[in-house]
């Protein structure tokens, strides 16, 4: 009993000195040497005064407090300096969705560093997750969706055979593990029955439903279910259903290994580096598929043993990629209103096979954030590529683990904020890497285009020019200070500077004289630009061209041609065999051209052949038009003639909307069976819209011969024909026409005689025309069917 008395007497020297805290308790504490035969009361009695303070031996020591049960000789336990009420755990930290209660009490939200004590609840939700700290620094992990039960020591103390268990769950998965290597045992009690006492830093026990799953990845367990008792190795798992014996350990499924990354070879445990700009970063991470895997489990921490988890998702075996995007680089800190820099973030990947065994993790990847900032200009920071301006600034850090440099140049460290003003550097690459690495990430730089449009105008004193500079892909950029734009004008005796300077209107302006006092003998009295041109450039003040533009007197403009206007009516119209119904439909304004023709026409029943060549052309106002009929096959048609007439347009609206022309037409016989002279006056009036004309001409043919001649050829006649063109395309016109005739004969009564023909012209310069004349009546010569074959040429259409 001697090392009690010793302890005791020193507890009262120092607890009248009121001693702080020992480092890493949350109370000052002592040492005690357990002598030979001491108990749990006798220590309590010594240091405390009395046996039923004997609870606080099991504060920050695995012992089995029992009557008269003796402790361990030589053992060293870490004790209270005086008897305190402290809470048997607390929250470490935590995700969101998660929410506490006392025993029997309601529930609420947790909240990191809420003290915890014996049967208080921790329940956490779909996406929460917790980490509990108990007073002897053993820790337990909760995962999504679980709920444990806090076991206080005291309330255990002298009726445990065994240590007791620091949770109970209910449901949910439980990481147990150590805050140091001490070789102690966590232990797990399992609603409704099993326990699992954990020698190790890394096991993972699950309950769901009936069924609970150990798996162990660290040290050993021994795994307690219906009074069997197994010890399952590391990377082995088991499993039992209800108060079923545990099953024999078995394999658990095998670790992914990483995909190929930019800084080491598949499955190795590499470290990444990745730009994180506006201090959050995107990552991206790729694994092999593990065969037997069903799923997979990918955590994401800020510390290398996953405590301090971020992520925590699993996903189909199908998806062997995960994507995270704004991990932060500051976080809160424990204390309100402060924070902490996080530069590393950890990656690990697990298979989960079908029966729902958690398989081994994959070696760790560590990926390392660099805070960038665009600092002048506008760009893009991708995770690993950046897009900027080129007269812009890129600012890293600090990253004190880092290094970087610049292409091919020497590494230094980002102990301090790095800033590269690119329009002194111009980096294709930065390298960055952990300081003394081999290896380094390549992160390329890309540049945006900066342009100048340049427009040049003469300017209002003679021999001078004005600039007019549109600068595009400077936003954010001071241009003033950072471009300093400014011109240049290629002269036959060298190169000439000029200044340009902000416009009204957000344009560049300035102006360049082409010639000096002196010089005007050579660039003419003038001062004209070169017979070449003169080239300005828009350069900024390092001479880097933005935009260049070539200048040149502009040409006296050539005369327009003139507008022709639209022809109206077709340009080989129908003609009959008849020397009754052979009037024309010709238009205010004859077409330029000439053409041949032949028509067929059925009379008294045979065919009848006549043909025809007819030009025409207008000068000014005055149209002009000659015709020569040869003689018909049919001795009643033998109409044999030629005809010369003129027209004058007295009215043409814009566009020919509407034109009128009084005619006149001569006709003369060319063979003996001719019909004789004759004189045909008339008034055609038409017009155009678009794509269409119509046309009608009325007029009257008067024999001037008193003898009608072989053909029988009327005295007098009057004539109406009417009719629309549509140009179906720029070669293709199409025409339709009415014709109706009053013919006063020498003896007997006024006759009628009228038909309808259509036709179509296909052809420019040179056209081919095909048209066809119905009548209901006829006369010498002209049979109820017409038909016409027409070859021609033309002015421009």
């Amino acid at each position: 009993m001697l090392g009690g008395v010793l302890g005791a007497v020193l507890l009262d020297a120092r607890a009248s000195e009121a001693t702080p805290p020992t480092p890493g308790y949350p109370e000052p504490v002592v040492q005690w040497g357990v002598q030979k035969g001491e108990t749990c009361d006798d220590v309590a009695r010594a240091l405390y005064g009395s046996p039923r303070y004997a609870f606080l031996l099991q504060r920050y020591n695995h012992v089995a407090c029992k009557t008269g049960a003796p402790l361990l000789e030589g053992a060293t336990l870490v004790l209270p300096e005086t008897p305190t009420t402290l809470p048997d755990a607390k929250l470490r930290s935590l995700n969101p969705d998660v929410r506490a209660r006392p025993g029997g009490g309601g529930w609420s939200p947790a909240a990191s560093g809420m003290p915890l004590y014996s049967n208080y609840n921790v329940n956490t939700l779909d996406k929460g997750r917790a980490d509990v700290e108990f007073i002897d620094r053993t820790r337990v992990f909760l995962a999504p969706n679980t709920l444990v039960v806090i076991y206080g020591t005291a309330s255990q103390t002298r009726v445990s055979k065994t240590a007791p268990a620091l949770v109970e769950v209910e449901s949910g998965e439980v990481k147990a593990g150590l805050a140091a290597l001490r070789g102690d045992t966590v232990e797990v009690a399992l609603k409704g029955g099993g326990r699992v006492s954990a020698t190790s830093r890394d096991t993972v026990v699950e309950r769901k439903g009936e069924r609970t799953t150990v798996a162990v990845f660290e040290g050993k367990a021994g795994v307690t279910s219906a009074g069997k008792l197994i010890e399952v190795p590391k990377n082995f798992g088991t499993r039992f259903v209800g108060v079923t014996p545990p099953a024999p350990p078995r394999p658990l499924p095998p670790a992914p290994a990483w995909s190929m990354g930019a800084a080491g070879t598949a499955g190795a445990a590499v470290e990444r580096v990745v730009l994180a700009p506006g201090g959050l970063a995107t990552i991206d991470m790729s694994w092999s598929a593990v065969p037997v895997a069903v799923k997979y489990r990918v955590e994401v921490s800020r510390d290398p043993e996953f405590h301090d988890l971020v992520v925590r998702e699993e996903v189909p075996a199908t998806i062997t990629a995960f994507h995270a995007e704004r991990l932060p680089i500051e976080i809160p800190a424990d204390e309100p209103g402060k924070t902490r820099r996080v530069e590393r973030y950890w990656f690990s990947v697990r298979a989960i096979d079908k029966e729902e065994y958690l398989g081994i993790a994959s070696d760790q990847r560590v990926v390392r954030l660099v805070e960038t900032q665009v600092k002048a200009g506008t760009g893009v920071v991708k995770p690993t590529e950046i897009e900027v301006n080129p007269y812009g600034v890129l600012r890293f850090g600090p990253a004190p683990e880092l290094e970087a440099a610049l292409d091919d140049g020497p590494f230094i460290s980002l102990t301090s904020v790095l800033e590269i003003d690119l329009r002194r550097r111009a980096p294709r690459a930065l390298r960055l890497r952990p300081r003394g690495a081999k290896d380094a990430e390549t992160i390329p730089v890309r540049y945006g285009k900066v342009t100048a449009v340049v427009a040049v105008i003469a300017g209002p004193e003679p021999g001078a020019l004005r600039v007019r500079a549109s600068l595009s892909g400077l936003e954010g950029i001071d241009v003033k200070g950072r471009v300093a734009p400014s011109g240049r004008a290629h002269l036959p005796g060298g190169v000439r500077p000029f200044p340009l300077a902000p416009g009204p209107d957000g344009v560049l302006v300035g102006s360049i004289a082409l010639a000096t006092p002196g010089t005007l003998a050579t660039l003419g009295t003038a001062a004209a630009p070169p017979p070449d041109g003169v080239r300005i450039d828009v350069v900024d003040d390092r001479g880097a061209v933005l935009g260049t533009t070539e200048y040149a007197a502009p040409p006296v403009p050539a005369a327009a041609p003139p507008v022709r206007p639209p022809q109206i009516g077709a340009y080989t119209p129908m003609w009959q065999t008849s020397p009754a119904s052979d009037v024309l439909w010709l238009a205010p304004t004859p077409p330029d051209g000439a053409a041949v023709s032949v028509g067929a026409v059925r009379s008294r029943g045979a065919w009848a052949l006549q043909g025809q060549v007819r030009a025409s052309g207008s000068v000014g106002r005055l149209g002009l038009d000659a015709a020569l009929r040869s003689s018909a096959t049919d001795d009643a048609a033998a109409d044999g003639a030629a005809w010369l007439g003129a027209r004058f347009r007295v009215l043409r609206l814009e566009g020919s909307a509407l034109e009128l022309a009084p005619a006149l037409r001569v006709g003369f016989p060319i063979s003996a069976l001719g019909a004789p002279a004759r004189l045909e006056p008339a008034l055609a009036v038409g017009g155009a819209a678009g794509r269409f004309t119509w046309l009608a001409d009325v007029g009257g043919r008067f024999r001037l011969a008193k003898d009608a001649g072989m053909t029988g050829t009327a005295p007098a006649q009057g004539f109406v024909l009417a009719g629309a063109t549509a140009d179906v395309a720029s070669w293709l016109r199409v025409h339709a026409a009415v014709d109706a005739h009053l013919v006063f004969p020498d003896l007997g009564a006024r006759h009628v005689l009228a038909g309808l023909g259509a036709g179509v012209e296909a052809g420019t310069s040179i056209y081919g025309g095909v048209a066809v004349r119905v009548s209901p009546w006829a006369d010498a010569g002209a049979g109820p069917f017409t038909a016409q074959l027409a070859l021609g040429f033309r002015g421009s259409p």
